[in-house]
C-alpha cells in the first residue's frame, strides 16, 4: 500500500496523468471521494481531481485540523458557513455540501459548535 509522504508541511503536491500542482493545504475547503478518485475542492473555486482514493491522503491531512466527516467528506474546519442538524449536513464556504455520518456526529458537533 502507498503512503504519502510529503515533505513540506504546508503543501500538498496533487499528480495528475500530465501534470504536478502544487496546493496549500490552508486553501482546501473539503475532499469528497469518488470511487478510486479524491476531488479537492480549492478556495478559489478549482476542483483538482486525484488518481488515489480518500484514503490515501487521511493521516497527512488529520495532522492540519481536518476531520474526516463522512467515508466520502474529508472538510477544512475553518470553511464550515452552516451547520443543518435536522439534515446532518455541513455547507461550506463554496458553497458544496458535505453529509456527516451518524457515527461521526457527536464530533462535529464539538469541534464546529
Amino acid at each position: 500500500m502507498k503512503i504519502y509522504q510529503q515533505k513540506g508541511n504546508n503543501a500538498l503536491l496533487i499528480l495528475n496523468y500530465r501534470t504536478s500542482v502544487k496546493v496549500f493545504i490552508n486553501s482546501v475547503v473539503l475532499i469528497k471521494a469518488d470511487s478510486n478518485y479524491t476531488k479537492f475542492y480549492l478556495e478559489c473555486g478549482k476542483v483538482k481531481t486525484v488518481s488515489h482514493s480518500i484514503k490515501f491522503f487521511e493521516n497527512h491531512l488529520e495532522n492540519h485540523g481536518f476531520l474526516r466527516v463522512h467515508r466520502a467528506f474529508m472538510i477544512n474546519p475553518n470553511y464550515v458557513k452552516k451547520y443543518n442538524s435536522e439534515q446532518e449536513v455541513l455547507t461550506m464556504s463554496n458553497g458544496q455540501i458535505a453529509n456527516i455520518s451518524r457515527r461521526k456526529r457527536h464530533v462535529v458537533k464539538d469541534i464546529i459548535l
